[in-house]
């Protein structure tokens, strides 16, 4: 064999594993994009990861940071924000509404090509995605829930949502009268900076961790003139809920995490889970609202356990009064 053949020889396997490490890179690296629904709303959507199992959440504003990188290195996981949230389509308010973002996501679904998925939602995210389930049972395979809104309105009106009483009142309402007299109308980022201040750090136990919570007011969508509106609207059309009759037919995986310190009442998290022998709990401490930033490591470990087949150890059922 000549020179120019062992060159050959030797630098072939070299050549053929940059090309398999080129391809498994093109696999797995972050991509993003739009999905237009039928009102014409683009949706916002990111997602890493390949393989049969699929994980799809929204808030992809807030998630992604903590959860997509590591939930991806075994399954294909899609973060997306819901209309007039993030990065997706500011929508007029008449549109908003828990039925069409169940359609949102029933959308998204199809588009992406996605037969069967496990979704993950966050605070009231949580309720949401349970409610697809409901509807669309043959599409969801397992589902996890963090800081889940409770399933029933009764629920909130028992034990209260203490969200907001810790922050310092007066501070936002003096903060929100400059801005009722015009003080920010050509700085909205800086009045949304000024609000998250004070509000933000009051969702944690540790509040210097609320640091690391993503700047959501870089975008328009997440400026207090626009998001207050859309909370509004979308809470109005929950109505006197009450899921728990519904939720006895669903029967896959759920698992349920949330902050035992969470101002969103823990009895709601319980009620998610009482009775119900595919459910189970983890309750952690410390912890508020956001247990995947307080409790980044053990949340990511309790989700992939979870998403690979089996209950987390520290996971945990609720009998029923009834059993």
């Amino acid at each position: 064999m000549n020179t120019t053949g062992h060159l050959i020889a030797l630098l072939l396997p070299l050549l053929l594993a940059s090309c398999l490490q080129s391809e498994a890179q093109s696999v797995t690296e972050r991509t993003e994009g739009f999905v237009t629904v039928g009102d014409g709303v683009r949706i916002y959507y990111v997602e890493k990861g390949s393989g049969p199992d699929v994980l799809v959440a929204p808030a992809a504003l807030y998630l992604e940071p903590f959860l997509l990188d590591d939930l991806s290195e075994n399954r294909r996981v899609i973060f997306y924000d819901p209309r007039n949230r993030g990065q997706s389509d500011s929508a007029d308010l008449s549109s908003v509404s828990l039925d069409r973002q169940i359609a949102d996501l029933e959308e998204l679904r199809a588009e992406l090509g996605l037969e069967k998925m496990m979704l993950l939602g966050w605070s009231s995210y949580g309720l949401e995605m349970a409610v697809y389930a409901m509807r669309y049972p043959e599409r969801v395979t397992r589902l996890v829930q963090i800081s889940p809104l409770a399933p029933a309105a009764s629920i909130l009106e028992q034990f209260g949502d203490s969200r907001g009483q810790q922050s310092d009142r007066f501070a936002i309402e003096a903060l929100d009268q400059r801005a009722n007299e015009g003080e920010f109308d050509e700085t909205p980022e800086e009045y949304c900076r000024l609000r998250s201040a004070l509000t933000i750090p009051t969702e944690f136990v540790n509040a210097d961790l609320a640091k690391r919570v993503p700047d959501d007011c870089q975008y328009p969508n997440e400026w207090p003139i626009h998001r207050s509106p859309y909370f509004r609207a979308f809470y109005s059309t929950f109505g006197d809920f009450d899921w728990r009759h519904e939720l006895k037919n669903l029967n896959i995986p759920r698992l349920i995490i949330h902050g035992r310190e969470d101002r969103i009442p823990l009895e709601g998290a319980k009620a998610w889970v009482e009775g119900y022998k595919d459910a189970r709990l983890i309750i952690l401490s410390p912890s508020g609202h956001f247990p995947f930033i307080e409790q980044e490591a053990v949340v990511l470990e309790a989700i992939d356990t979870f998403l690979d087949g089996d209950w987390p150890q520290n996971a945990r059922g609720i009998q029923s009064d009834n059993d």
